[in-house]
C-alpha cells in the first residue's frame, strides 16, 4: 500500500463554498426559510461540536507522537491479527458522529494503516458502549455477547474482503 498525497484529494473548500452558494440561492427565494435552515444547522453544530473537540484534539495528539512507523507497526500492512484487535477495540470505544471520525481515520491511512483495518473500525462503531445496559435490559446477557463477538468476528471478515477488493496483492515487482 502506498501512503496517498493529501493534495491529490478535493478539499473541504469546494463543499464549503457550495453550500454557502446553496443557502445564498435559497435565500434568494425564501429569506425565512434560508434563516429556519441556518437555525437548525447551528442547532446541530451546536449538538455535534463537543465531539469534534475531542477528535480535533486526538488529531493533534496523533500528529505529536504517533510516526508513521508506530501506525504502520499498529495498523499498517505487518500488523497481523493485533492491527485486527486495535481497529475492533478502537471501533467500539469510539463515540460521536462517523463522520468527526473520517479526518483522523484518512491521517492514519496516510500513515500506513490499512483501508480493511478502517472498515473494522467503522464496522465495530455499531457497538454502542452507553447503550449497553439498556441491550441487557431487553435481551439476556448470553445474547449480547454472542453478539458482540459475531459482529467483531464479522468486521474482520469485512476487513478482509476490503483489503483484498481495495488493495490486492501484487504477484511481485513489474
Amino acid at each position: 500500500m502506498t501512503a496517498r498525497n493529501a493534495t491529490t484529494r478535493p478539499t473541504g473548500q469546494w463543499l464549503l463554498l457550495g453550500t454557502v452558494g446553496l443557502y445564498l440561492l435559497v435565500f434568494l427565494f425564501d429569506a425565512g426559510q434560508a434563516g429556519a435552515a441556518l437555525d437548525r444547522s447551528f442547532g446541530i453544530l451546536r449538538r455535534i461540536l463537543p465531539v469534534l473537540v475531542v477528535v480535533t484534539g486526538l488529531l493533534g495528539v496523533s500528529h505529536a507522537f504517533l510516526s508513521p512507523a508506530s501506525v504502520a507497526s499498529a495498523v499498517g500492512e505487518a500488523a497481523g491479527p493485533r492491527g485486527y484487535l486495535v481497529a475492533t477495540v478502537g471501533g467500539i470505544l469510539s463515540h460521536g458522529p462517523v463522520y468527526a471520525w473520517y479526518p483522523l481515520l484518512r491521517d492514519l491511512q496516510e500513515a500506513g494503516m490499512r483501508e480493511g483495518l478502517i472498515a473494522v473500525f467503522l464496522y465495530n462503531r455499531a457497538v454502542k458502549l452507553p447503550l449497553i445496559p439498556l441491550f441487557l435490559v431487553y435481551f439476556e446477557l448470553r445474547y449480547g455477547i454472542v453478539l458482540l463477538f459475531v459482529m467483531a468476528a464479522a468486521s474482520v471478515i469485512q476487513g478482509l474482503v476490503v483489503d483484498q477488493v481495495v488493495s490486492p496483492p501484487t504477484d511481485g515487482p513489474d
